[in-house]
């Protein structure tokens, strides 16, 4: 119930308070995490790893400040909506669904996949990804091991 009611809060302050922009962006990112969220739970990794981009590149470290400006726009639609989603929505959600929207802006970025141990000595995976020398989601990726990349 208190989910709900703070959805409902989030939903207002969306209708009344965001810009025309602002809207479109976070009703994408609302629809797209739904999506990537359905890929990663059905679609088995060899098949969706060539669906994010060129392997083992990296996309260039400086970009204009329109795109840094469109960029911070659309980590803010992600991070926040992730926040309210029916779904999990993750490092990984996060990462893939900001790629896709970078990419339909024709904003290069790259997504990191990594991994450490915890303090139980057990393997954790994270996502994080970086456009020009921005990291988007999931910070920087500094207390894991990368273990691949891809540049869309």
């Amino acid at each position: 119930m208190k989910k709900l009611i703070v959805i409902l809060k989030c939903f207002k302050k969306l209708l009344f308070e965001f810009s025309l922009e602002d809207k479109i962006l976070f009703t994408e990112a609302f629809f797209l995490t739904g999506i990537m969220r359905f890929k990663i739970l059905h679609v088995p990794f060899n098949k969706l790893k060539t669906k994010l981009g060129t392997y083992n590149e990296e996309s260039a470290k400086e970009i204009s400040k329109d795109e840094y400006k469109m960029a911070l726009k659309i980590r803010n639609a992600v991070v926040n909506t992730s926040r309210y989603t029916p779904w999990e929505s993750l490092c990984l959600v996060q990462s893939m669904t900001v790629q896709k929207m970078l990419s339909r802006r024709n904003i290069s970025s790259t997504l990191y996949l990594g991994v450490n141990k915890d303090e139980k000595n057990e393997m954790k995976a994270h996502s994080w990804i970086r456009c020009g020398s921005m990291f988007v989601t999931g910070g920087d990726g500094s207390q894991y091991a990368t273990v691949a990349k891809f540049c869309k």
